[in-house]
Parts: C-alpha cells; sequence; structure tokens
C-alpha cells in the first residue's frame, strides 16, 4: 500500500509509524491522521507538536514529509482525529481506542483498574524534547583550569607518552648524536688499568 499523497518521499505502511518504525495499537501508538492525509503514532505526533516553537500564536504542526500544516487542537495530540482504517487492521482487542490526554508534557493514559482517583492506575511516558544540560561553572584557581583542559583529563595517555618519548630518546637519539660528535659509536672512553 502507497502513500495516500503521491508526492510523498516514502510510503506509509499500514502497520507501523514512518518516524518510528512501531507497530499501531490503541494507546501511546494509536495511529493520528494529519490534515495532509498522512499517518503517524500519537507519540511521534505529540513529540513533535511539544517542540514547536511557544511563541506561535496557534500550534500549527507541519508533516514530517509534505511539510503541510496540521491544526494542533487545544488538548494536544490526543484530540487529533485518528485513522479508523489503520485501527481496524489491528487485532479485535486493540480496535476499541483508549482515552488519552496531555498533562504538561507527559502523555497519559488510564490502566483498566476502575479507581480513577489511584495515581498508580495511569500510566504516561515523557514526550518533551530532551534539553542540553547547561554547563556547571568550573571551580576557581589552579583546579579551574585544569578542568577546563581537556588534554589532563587523560593523565594516563600522557605519562605513557612522556615514557615513550624518555625511551626513545636514550635508546636512538642519544647514540646518534654519540656517532655525529665523535665519529663512531663508542661514546664511552674506557680506562684501561695498567699493572
Amino acid at each position: 500500500p502507497g502513500s495516500p499523497n503521491p508526492t510523498s518521499p516514502k510510503p506509509t505502511s499500514p502497520v507501523e509509524c514512518s518516524i518510528c518504525f512501531n507497530t499501531y495499537d490503541n494507546t501511546f501508538k494509536t495511529p493520528k491522521l494529519l490534515q495532509c492525509s498522512h499517518v503517524f503514532c500519537l507519540e511521534c505526533v505529540a513529540r513533535l507538536s511539544t517542540g514547536l516553537p511557544p511563541n506561535q500564536p496557534e500550534d500549527q504542526l507541519p508533516c514530517p514529509f509534505c511539510r503541510q500544516l496540521t491544526s494542533i487542537p487545544l488538548e494536544g495530540a490526543p484530540a487529533l482525529k485518528t485513522s479508523k482504517e489503520l485501527l481496524a487492521t489491528l487485532p479485535p482487542e486493540l480496535q476499541q481506542e483508549k482515552v488519552l490526554w496531555m498533562e504538561g508534557t507527559k502523555l497519559c493514559c488510564r490502566r483498566a483498574s476502575d479507581d480513577a482517583e489511584n495515581p498508580d492506575s495511569c500510566i504516561s511516558i515523557d514526550v518533551a524534547m530532551s534539553k542540553p544540560e547547561s554547563p556547571e561553572a568550573a571551580p576557581e584557581g589552579l583546579r579551574g583550569r585544569l578542568s577546563r583542559c581537556d588534554v589532563c583529563d587523560d593523565w594516563k595517555r600522557i605519562v605513557l607518552l612522556s615514557a615513550l618519548i624518555i625511551i626513545l630518546f636514550c635508546i636512538i637519539l642519544w647514540p646518534v648524536q654519540c656517532a655525529l660528535k665523535t665519529g663512531n659509536l663508542r661514546c664511552f672512553t674506557r680506562t684501561v688499568a695498567m699493572s
């Protein structure tokens, strides 16, 4: 089966999301339909929508394939239209879509338990894009300068390299220097004891 849009660069699979390549289900991997007719799992659409710039007046998600914009409802990605055709291809126990909602950057789903007030009755995944960690301030003085020195982090290699240079000098370069100076490889003068 091909993609609904003939200009799409990649055909979509009827059983898996074209972004994460996971099989569709009726919870976090529910097949959600964008306005351009491309289908992606709810988790991927939620991750993409949380990565939108916050200063936009209306959340417009560009399709990862064709870049056509899709309006994200105020309730978030779970409120997008579900692809009933793809949901119907799932096993019978997965054809009933479960209720999901957004709590900040968490995508939440209620378990089958009857206790709605129990916080353990919900499962959630964080769909926020990972942020780079802020660099820690280096300590002052010599310790601070050494902590900023990338070469100093690898002190074992520095010691080994220094030892190899000393060995190189003693075994190879010193006899060569001696031969150039004296004209032969006898650099030690032997004193002969006369009896």
